[in-house]
């Protein structure tokens, strides 16, 4: 058997969402199983449970082996039975008793050193110092900037003021604490961003407006194409890296314009750009995959398919691996839910690339020492040299 171990490698988190200790204890104990699936968090975000069905959720969890596997391996952590009711009230204790320091633990046993955290979702925001005190390991903030296109939008008269209020919100987010800036397009007009003049970007801002603010194509998205122009430019000047939400999300997204084929002009506009397509374009892996093994400075982010993909991961990690340069390709778990799912994804992720390195020291791809170094980067070293905070 090929000798590779990632273990003591610190895991580096490039995508996640902050989350509250009050808020997550607050939760329904026994909704935690459902509540960290790819459909749970999907339906949790997008406001459809009611619609679904409490009982008819709690069936397809427990068909999902990401489930499954978080069971058993979180009550083996606990030391208690993996089944829904002795795993629910083992977990709330031990969280409600110290919330320190079960998540501190959570990370010794996963080997977590750091959170790359998108503020945007849940809405209203967390506290970010809040959070910073209670997550017990280290946060680096990244800005969102649709809420702020929202906020501001309000008091713009003109597209002109919106474009410089945003402007300025990216300078004064970079200049406190925000290593990137963040889009998810793709949830309100689409990633086929397409150049926009000044003239017309302004008739759009008074139609959206009047028409109170509708996602539309016609009128939203010329303004939003042309703000993000803006955003880019803005990136360029303090030195940011820019992340797209890339492929698909919950029920909100507007998938016909999702992949990263969209992508593709607005990106070579910026070839400059350093870019990280968040979920690296799932479900068109192989795309994103493309699209970063052309384009110099665009990186993969590994969620969704980290940890979701379960029995398919080391095919899925394989894939992207294969065809993109491995520096340029960021573990991360997409957490927005309960924080257990940091420590589950790291642990499988960790698995996982072990596993596909070992295979390519067996096929002659790699040898050792290449394949412990695109471990280490893939982990964290990636993440922290693009942010800058290597």
């Amino acid at each position: 058997m090929t000798s590779l171990s990632l273990k003591g490698v610190p895991v580096v988190d490039a995508h996640m969402h902050p989350w509250s200790n009050d808020a997550v204890l607050g939760r329904d104990p026994d909704g935690f199983l459902d509540r960290i699936t790819m459909m749970g968090m999907c339906l949790l975000s997008s406001g459809l449970v009611e619609r679904v069905g409490a009982s008819h959720l709690r069936e397809m969890t427990d068909a999902t082996p990401l489930a499954m596997t978080m069971a058993r391996r979180l009550a083996d952590h606990l030391g208690c039975e993996p089944t829904r009711e002795a795993l629910s009230a083992a977990r709330h204790a031990a969280y409600s008793a110290d919330p320190a320091a079960y998540l501190s633990g959570l990370w010794t046993d996963c080997g977590l050193a750091g959170l790359v955290c998108d503020e945007g979702y849940p809405q209203p925001p967390i506290d970010m110092a809040r959070f910073r005190q209670e997550a017990q390991v280290p946060v680096h903030r990244v800005f969102r900037i649709e809420p702020a296109i929202t906020a501001l939008r309000e008091t713009a008269t003109t597209y002109d003021e919106l474009e410089d209020a945003l402007a300025a919100a990216c300078e004064e987010a970079a200049a406190a604490d925000a290593v990137a800036f963040k889009t998810v397009l793709a949830y309100r007009t689409g990633l086929d961003v397409v150049e926009t003049s000044a003239s017309d970007a302004r008739a759009a801002f008074g139609r959206w407006r009047a028409a109170g603010w509708p996602e539309s194509r016609t009128d939203a998205k010329p303004v939003r194409d042309r703000l993000l122009h803006r955003v880019f430019a803005v990136a360029k000047q303090t030195d940011r890296p820019v992340h797209i939400h890339c492929g698909g999300g919950d029920a909100e997204i507007v998938l016909a314009h999702a992949r990263a084929q969209d992508l593709v002009p607005f990106l070579t506009a910026h070839l400059d750009q350093p870019v990280v397509l968040i979920h690296s374009g799932q479900p068109w892996l192989a795309e994103g995959a493309y699209v970063a093994q052309i384009l110099p400075r665009v990186y993969l982010e590994l969620s969704i398919t980290m940890p979701w993909s379960s029995l398919a991961l080391d095919q899925l990690l394989e894939l992207l691996l294969g065809v993109a340069p491995t520096n340029k390709v960021l573990y991360g778990s997409d957490e927005s839910s309960d924080p257990e799912v940091l420590w589950l994804s790291a642990q499988v992720g960790r698995e996982a690339l072990e596993r596909v390195l070992r295979r390519g020291i067996r096929r002659r791809w790699l040898d050792r020492d290449q394949a412990r170094k695109i471990g280490e980067g893939v982990l964290g070293g990636n993440v922290l040299r693009l942010h800058g905070l290597a």
